[in-house]
Protein backbone atom coordinates (compact mmCIF):
# COMPACT_ATOMS: atom_id res chain seq x y z
CA UNK A 1 0.00 0.00 0.00
CA UNK A 2 2.80 2.45 0.58
CA UNK A 3 4.18 1.50 -3.01
CA UNK A 4 1.17 3.11 -4.22
CA UNK A 5 0.30 5.79 -1.49
CA UNK A 6 1.37 8.40 -4.20
CA UNK A 7 -0.71 6.62 -7.52
CA UNK A 8 0.51 5.59 -10.39
CA UNK A 9 2.87 7.30 -13.07
CA UNK A 10 2.52 6.58 -16.63
CA UNK A 11 4.66 6.63 -20.23
CA UNK A 12 3.51 5.56 -23.07
CA UNK A 13 5.43 6.61 -26.56
CA UNK A 14 4.23 5.50 -29.57
CA UNK A 15 6.93 6.71 -32.59
CA UNK A 16 5.48 6.49 -36.07
CA UNK A 17 7.85 5.78 -38.21
CA UNK A 18 8.49 1.93 -39.35
CA UNK A 19 10.17 0.50 -36.62
CA UNK A 20 9.63 3.21 -33.96
CA UNK A 21 9.83 2.48 -30.64
CA UNK A 22 6.80 1.57 -28.78
CA UNK A 23 6.70 1.62 -25.17
CA UNK A 24 4.34 1.68 -22.23
CA UNK A 25 4.85 2.04 -18.34
CA UNK A 26 2.77 2.20 -15.25
CA UNK A 27 4.78 2.00 -12.16
CA UNK A 28 3.85 3.31 -8.69
CA UNK A 29 4.76 7.00 -8.76
CA UNK A 30 6.75 6.64 -5.01
CA UNK A 31 9.40 5.01 -7.18
CA UNK A 32 10.41 8.23 -7.92
CA UNK A 33 11.30 9.93 -4.79
CA UNK A 34 12.26 6.59 -3.27
CA UNK A 35 14.85 5.94 -6.63
CA UNK A 36 16.39 9.67 -6.21
CA UNK A 37 17.61 8.41 -2.54
CA UNK A 38 20.65 6.30 -4.03
CA UNK A 39 21.74 8.95 -6.75
CA UNK A 40 24.82 10.73 -5.37
CA UNK A 41 24.38 13.93 -4.32
CA UNK A 42 26.81 15.83 -6.19
CA UNK A 43 24.39 14.64 -9.60
CA UNK A 44 21.54 16.63 -8.84
CA UNK A 45 23.38 19.46 -6.46
CA UNK A 46 23.05 22.05 -9.35
CA UNK A 47 19.36 21.01 -9.95
CA UNK A 48 18.57 21.25 -6.17
CA UNK A 49 20.36 24.52 -6.04
CA UNK A 50 18.01 25.89 -8.69
CA UNK A 51 15.19 24.66 -7.31
CA UNK A 52 15.50 25.48 -3.83
CA UNK A 53 14.42 29.10 -4.55
CA UNK A 54 11.18 27.99 -6.09
CA UNK A 55 10.16 25.23 -3.35
CA UNK A 56 7.59 27.87 -1.73
CA UNK A 57 6.02 28.23 -5.09
CA UNK A 58 5.83 24.42 -5.09
CA UNK A 59 4.36 24.47 -1.61
CA UNK A 60 1.27 26.82 -2.56
CA UNK A 61 1.14 25.63 -6.42
CA UNK A 62 0.41 21.73 -5.15
CA UNK A 63 -2.14 22.26 -2.89
CA UNK A 64 -4.11 24.71 -5.31
CA UNK A 65 -3.74 22.16 -8.13
CA UNK A 66 -5.23 19.50 -5.95
CA UNK A 67 -8.17 21.31 -5.11
CA UNK A 68 -8.81 22.75 -8.50
CA UNK A 69 -11.23 21.17 -10.37
CA UNK A 70 -9.89 19.04 -13.61
CA UNK A 71 -9.44 20.55 -16.49
CA UNK A 72 -7.15 21.87 -19.75
CA UNK A 73 -4.18 24.50 -18.59
CA UNK A 74 -2.60 24.90 -22.01
CA UNK A 75 -3.64 23.74 -25.33
CA UNK A 76 -1.67 24.27 -29.00
CA UNK A 77 -3.17 23.01 -31.81
CA UNK A 78 -0.91 23.62 -34.88
CA UNK A 79 -0.82 21.62 -38.29
CA UNK A 80 0.43 18.30 -37.87
CA UNK A 81 0.96 18.73 -33.42
CA UNK A 82 -1.24 18.79 -31.18
CA UNK A 83 -0.12 19.67 -27.27
CA UNK A 84 -2.26 19.77 -24.07
CA UNK A 85 -1.47 19.68 -20.43
CA UNK A 86 -4.50 18.94 -18.60
CA UNK A 87 -5.30 17.88 -14.22
CA UNK A 88 -7.29 14.88 -14.38
CA UNK A 89 -7.91 13.65 -11.33
CA UNK A 90 -4.97 13.73 -8.54
CA UNK A 91 -3.06 14.28 -12.06
CA UNK A 92 -0.89 16.54 -14.53
CA UNK A 93 -1.46 14.84 -17.71
CA UNK A 94 1.21 15.69 -21.17
CA UNK A 95 -0.43 14.53 -24.09
CA UNK A 96 1.47 15.49 -27.42
CA UNK A 97 1.26 14.35 -31.25
CA UNK A 98 2.77 15.48 -34.20
CA UNK A 99 3.77 13.80 -37.10
CA UNK A 100 6.37 11.49 -35.77
CA UNK A 101 5.51 10.59 -32.05
CA UNK A 102 2.37 9.84 -29.60
CA UNK A 103 3.14 10.59 -26.38
CA UNK A 104 1.26 10.71 -22.98
CA UNK A 105 2.62 11.55 -19.43
CA UNK A 106 0.44 11.28 -16.13
CA UNK A 107 2.54 12.38 -13.05
CA UNK A 108 0.53 12.34 -9.86
CA UNK A 109 0.70 15.80 -8.02
CA UNK A 110 1.79 13.80 -4.76
CA UNK A 111 4.41 12.68 -6.61
CA UNK A 112 5.76 15.26 -8.33
CA UNK A 113 6.27 17.31 -5.07
CA UNK A 114 7.41 14.24 -3.03
CA UNK A 115 10.16 14.52 -6.19
CA UNK A 116 11.02 17.90 -6.33
CA UNK A 117 11.27 17.83 -2.00
CA UNK A 118 14.61 14.95 -2.53
CA UNK A 119 15.73 16.95 -5.20
CA UNK A 120 15.94 20.43 -2.80
CA UNK A 121 17.55 18.16 -0.50
CA UNK A 122 20.44 17.11 -2.29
Amino acid sequence: AMLCSEGFLAVKVHEKQPGGTNFSIVAPAALVPLALKFVPDNKLAHASRKLRPYMPIVDAAIPALEACPDGVFVEVIDPGEHVKVAKVGQSIVVDVKDSEDVVHVAVPLRAAESTLREIAKK
